[in-house]
């Protein structure tokens, strides 16, 4: 009798349903897509080729051309004495990164000589916190709605300079030098900006930037493994918490 019932129990111990594995909650709230749409009349600069996509008869994309300052893009900068890395070789930790963001839309929006400048970030960091090493700073201009009108996008001044809102050289070598910050991001052409030693990271022609809170969200950089490039096309996600 004692077998049998622990044969019965032991049997039905093993029909039992088992408890099902929990996915694990992700430790964010939301995501932002930062990148433009991929589109043959997306600005570009006049040095740049024009974009092109060829489609199969069924529109399938066949073929891109894209300049390699083109759209949402990721540049690698460096200092004169430094080895310049490659897209390449960046490593999947170097396009995961903690974001900064400054908000300037009411000084720059309208205002394509705008610069940020060193009272400005002065200010945004007594009432944020010094900008951490190793983030990725964001300037938002609100630049990114003139996209859709590539000559209102790539401004030019009288003397046919291009214009548009940018870090100034001041506060820009604060953030890369002193603060020791990964890089630079902006929704609109970017400048090139150097760090006095090492390598930093551009992101550039971004958009929506204006849903980020001030700290705290993650920006993952989704750039192509172009082999010695020191530019390459980017999708830019943000996630926040």
């Amino acid at each position: 009798m004692i077998v049998a019932l622990l044969a019965i129990s032991l049997l039905l111990s093993g029909c039992a349903p088992r408890e099902q594995p929990t996915a694990q909650q992700p430790m964010f709230t939301r995501t932002v897509d930062l990148s433009h749409v991929v589109r043959q009349d997306v600005p570009y600069l006049p040095d740049e080729p024009p974009m092109r996509i060829g489609r199969d008869a069924d529109g399938s994309v066949r073929q891109i051309e894209i300049g390699a300052r083109t759209g949402t893009l990721l540049r690698l900068v460096a200092a004169p004495a430094s080895d310049l890395r490659t897209v390449d070789q960046l490593s999947p930790r170097e396009l995961v990164l903690p974001a900064v963001v400054i908000d300037v839309r009411d000084r720059a929006q309208d205002h394509a000589g705008y610069q940020l400048s060193t009272a400005e970030l002065d200010d945004w960091e007594r009432r944020h916190g010094v900008v951490p090493r190793g983030a990725l700073v964001l300037l938002v201009t609100g630049w990114d709605l003139r996209w859709g009108d590539p000559a209102s996008y790539i401004d030019h001044d009288g003397a046919g300079q291009m214009t548009a809102p940018a870090f100034g050289a001041a506060a820009a070598a604060t953030l890369l030098d002193d603060r020791e910050v990964i890089g630079l991001g902006i929704d609109a052409p970017g400048a090139a900006y150097a760090p006095s030693s090492g390598y930093r990271l551009l992101l550039e022609n971004l958009t929506s930037l204006e849903q980020l809170p001030a700290t705290g969200a993650t920006i993952i950089v989704g750039a192509l493994k172009l082999q010695a490039a020191q530019s390459s096309p980017a999708r830019v996600i943000a996630l926040i918490p």
